[in-house]
Order: C-alpha cells, then sequence, then structure tokens
C-alpha cells in the first residue's frame, strides 16, 4: 500500500471523525459557535505551522484566496447545520455531489473541455440525489439535505479556485487553508452573536479536539496527493462515506435506508468515473503536448 493511500485512509477517518464530534456538540451548542470556535482554534495551529517552518503570507491573487475563504467557511457552516439534522452517511454521500459541480464549473469558468462520456455518469450522479434526497415524497424528504446541497456547491467552487491558486505555485497550502479558516471563523461569530454559551469540560475538549483533528486531516490529504497517485488517492477518498456510516450507526443508532445505499452507490460510482475521465483526458493531453515538443 502507498503512502498515498495511507494518507487518505488517515485524512478520511479524521474527517469522519470531525462529524462525529460537530454532531456531538449540536446537541448543547448552537452552530455558530461550533463554527466559530473549529474555525479559530484550527487557524492559530495554521499560524503556528506556518511560522515554524518559517512559510509568509504571499501578495498576489488576494482577491482568489479571501473568495476561496469565504466559499470555503460557507460550505463548513453549511454541513455542520446539516449534522443537527441528518444521519452521517446521508451526508457524506450527499457532500460527494461536489464532483459533479466541479465537473460543472471547471467547464464554465476554467473553458475545460468537458470529458467524452461524462454525460451518463453525470446523469447517474443526479439520479442517485434524488434517491437520497426523495423530494417527491414529503414524508420522507429532509429540508436538511439542502445544506448539504449547498456544502457540494460551495465545495465545488473552493475547488475550483484552489486548482487556479495551486496551479500559480505562489501559495503554499497552509496559506490557502488558512484563508478558509478564518473565514469560517468570522462567519461562526457573526451567526454566533450575542449568544454565546460557555462550554462545560467535556466540550471544551470536543473543540480542542476539533480544532486539531481538522488541521491534521487537511495535512494528511495534502501528503496523500503529493505521495500518491491523484487517481487512486481519488478514489479511496469514498472512503470517508464508509467511516461515516459505521460511526453514525455505532455512535447514534443510525440505519441506512435501502433508497439511500442505492443512492449512494449512483452519486458514489458516478463521480469515481467521472475522476477517472478527468485524469484521462489529462494524462491524455500531457501525451499529446510531450509529442508534439519532440515532433
Amino acid at each position: 500500500m502507498s503512502k498515498g493511500v495511507i494518507y487518505m485512509i488517515l485524512s478520511s477517518l479524521a474527517f469522519s471523525l470531525q462529524n462525529v464530534i460537530v454532531k456531538e456538540l449540536s446537541y448543547t451548542m448552537s452552530t455558530g459557535e461550533i463554527s466559530f470556535f473549529r474555525g479559530f482554534l484550527s487557524a492559530l495551529l495554521i499560524l503556528a505551522l506556518m511560522k515554524a517552518q518559517h512559510i509568509h503570507f504571499s501578495k498576489y491573487d488576494r482577491p482568489t484566496l479571501w473568495f476561496r475563504g469565504v466559499v470555503g467557511g460557507a460550505g463548513m457552516i453549511c454541513i455542520f447545520y446539516a449534522l443537527r439534522g441528518m444521519p452521517l452517511a446521508d451526508v457524506s454521500i450527499l457532500s460527494q455531489l461536489s464532483a459533479f459541480f466541479v465537473m460543472i464549473f471547471a467547464a464554465i469558468f476554467l473553458k475545460e473541455v468537458m470529458p467524452k462520456g461524462a454525460g451518463l455518469p453525470l446523469v447517474v450522479i443526479v439520479v442517485g440525489a434524488c434517491l437520497v434526497v426523495r423530494p417527491w415524497n414529503f414524508s420522507s424528504f429532509n429540508v436538511y439535505s439542502l445544506f448539504v446541497l449547498a456544502q457540494a456547491l460551495f465545495a465545488a467552487m473552493a475547488y475550483t479556485t484552489i486548482s487556479k491558486l495551486t496551479g500559480s505555485g505562489r501559495h503554499h497550502q497552509y496559506e490557502i487553508v488558512f484563508y478558509f479558516l478564518f473565514c469560517a471563523a468570522v462567519a461562526g461569530a457573526i451567526l454566533m452573536g450575542f449568544d454565546f454559551q460557555m462550554p462545560n469540560g467535556k466540550e471544551w475538549l470536543l473543540y480542542a479536539a476539533l480544532g486539531v483533528i481538522t488541521v491534521v486531516a487537511q495535512i494528511w490529504m495534502t501528503d496523500a496527493y503529493a505521495y500518491g497517485n491523484p487517481v487512486v488517492v481519488s478514489f479511496v477518498a469514498y472512503i470517508a462515506v464508509v467511516f461515516n456510516a459505521l460511526w453514525g450507526f455505532v455512535f447514534f443508532d443510525e440505519m441506512l435506508t435501502a433508497m439511500t445505499i442505492m443512492g449512494g452507490i449512483c452519486i458514489v460510482g458516478g463521480s469515481m468515473y467521472l475522476t477517472k475521465l478527468k485524469h484521462d483526458r489529462i494524462r491524455n493531453r500531457t501525451i499529446v503536448t510531450v509529442r508534439e515538443r519532440k515532433g
């Protein structure tokens, strides 16, 4: 097993534990306060890492960095709201729709050509989302699922922006993550307003664990793509759905419905196929470019 695969498994595990902590805190704390402490504590850790590794904030692309921070922070708040009223597995499955939106945004804003054969998996993903959300059945429809859909939309905006930022080579991953955490903390503080509730001992421990796990998960995810094959690592990332389903059953007695399982298979399967098509197109384009240079 490669280093990249190991790091991605660890990252997926850490992010799933983050969801467990957020869901546990949501029983007693407001979403705004959870978002504030998660962003604030994690941002402090990122600053400490940047100082220790002599990483400085750049003067380039600041509007883009702030935009990534705002959409990333908004997505985080949406997912925290969703965790208050949905099973962990359902949230994890629907959040995979970000791959669908990334493909759309890349075609619109980055002028990337849609990979050949992408039409079918896109349709399959939409069908899967409908099976999980079930908008036609009011008794089964969960309004919190709209927050997950919004999170997937914001996440796609963030991923598209990150692709532009990292491609320039001017920005370290820590800098990009800091903008996101800072914006999340500010947004959380605004939502919290004057309704701050002093955490008890257990809640302080959960907040501290949330801050550390968030940073560690981000670092492991970065290392996964640095040391592993991007296609393999992207596929392994879907193990997060399994982790979330497991923790939902163990800690919150949550069960998956047959409809959710079918929808999950469509979303995850379609997203994996889209990822393969995208990387195949990048590889083929690279091969053609190399041949043209040699010729």
